[in-house]
């Protein structure tokens, strides 16, 4: 089983393969921006049937065969480990043909890996169309998947590892840490917070009928970081933010495609002191990644190839580039803080690309 090289320690890009012609379902192509290359991996997934990745986190990959069953994958070793089938109580009401058909691609929004103080792998997931969590533990008797949380105060839209605890955010600003290391195989909830944060400008410059918003946690150098991406939801080819009505114009027989893009990105870093999110200017000599994988932040002087305050972005727009076949997947790049401006992450003709990139981060970063 072919591998990504020994060499790469720095972050690297999970790809297609190529075009439609050449694409299949068990090969990847990783680009690695530190030694700016591209190796092309066949059967990477190895007796992994249609693999679709779910989740990046501590240098594993959460997939799911073409049976959903999940698994944790290595691609930088040979190491796969099955995780426990998901039980009936947490999937949706239909018929397993149909789930695996039409629902897969959309079960699993966000999936990270933590570590308890025996070292148990534990995974974390945000699943559903409820946005709920639910979590098992490989190395014990407990051999299931387990809903926990609080559903009932809104969708769960983040979730990361931090100070040695899960911390989770939800769509209305919510922050939750949960500590899996108690007594029990239960995890259990020590704070629940919803910090106060600025955005009376927010309608005024991205009115939701244009822009739709995605926020993601990140820890960097000790500090909690929330991240908001704001994301034109029709973008003509002049990058113009533009209204649904622009679609179609009295001339066209034909709807134009605009396909959604990241416009913005505003950061903050959290005061614990006055329960404050406080807007961040500047990330230094820092760089974000994120988008389907847990959510990280490194030093340009431990990693090669990437720029000083940067975010390194890509698509994790699931429902709508599962929704529509001519664009979906497309929306990575590379968004400087400093002034305000985006670039392209790598050049790619496609405005569908399935399945959709991943950042994969090695463990040694």
């Amino acid at each position: 089983m072919a591998l990504i090289p020994s060499h790469i320690s720095s972050p690297c890009l999970m790809l297609p393969s190529g075009s439609d012609q050449e694409n299949n379902s068990n090969t990847r192509c990783f680009l690695s921006l530190a030694d700016k290359k591209t190796y092309k991996i066949n059967n990477v997934f190895h007796d992994l049937l249609d693999a679709w990745c779910v989740g990046s986190s501590q240098g594993w990959l959460v997939v799911l065969d073409n049976k959903a069953n999940p698994y944790l994958f290595s691609p930088f070793s040979k190491d796969k480990i099955q995780l426990p089938s998901f039980p009936t109580e947490l999937k949706p009401k239909v018929s397993d043909s149909y789930f695996v058909q039409h629902l897969l691609k959309l079960f699993i929004l966000k999936a990270v890996l933590l570590f308890d103080n025996q070292n148990k792998h534990i995974v974390v997931v945000i699943y559903g169309n409820s946005s709920r969590l639910a979590f098992c533990m490989h190395g014990d008797n407990n051999t299931t998947w387990t809903g926990f949380g609080t559903p009932r105060s809104g969708p769960y839209c983040d979730i990361i590892c931090y100070n040695n605890q899960l911390y989770a955010l939800k769509d209305n600003g919510l922050v939750e840490a949960w500590n899996f290391g108690g007594s029990t195989l239960f995890p259990t909830k020590i704070m629940s917070f919803r910090p106060v944060i600025d955005v009376s400008n927010n309608k005024e410059l991205f009115p939701p009928h244009k822009f739709s918003t995605q926020s993601y946690l990140v820890e960097s150098m000790g500090q909690l970081l929330l991240v908001n991406r704001f994301i034109g939801n029709f973008v003509n080819s002049k990058g113009v933010v533009v209204d649904e009505s622009y679609l179609l114009d009295t001339e066209d027989t034909q709807p134009l495609v605009c396909p959604y893009r990241t416009k913005v990105f505003h950061v903050y870093k959290l005061d614990f002191g006055r329960n404050r999110w406080e807007k961040v200017e500047s990330l230094g000599d820092r760089v974000i990644f994120l988008g389907g994988n847990q959510s990280v932040s490194l030093s340009i002087r431990d990693v090669q190839g990437f720029e000083s305050n940067t975010i390194y972005y890509t698509d994790d727009n699931w429902y709508q580039m599962n929704e529509d076949y001519l664009y979906g997947g497309h929306d990575c790049g590379v968004f400087n803080l400093k002034d305000g401006s985006s670039k392209t992450l790598y050049q790619c003709d496609f405005e569908k690309i399935d399945p959709p990139p991943f950042w994969i981060i090695p463990t040694r970063c």
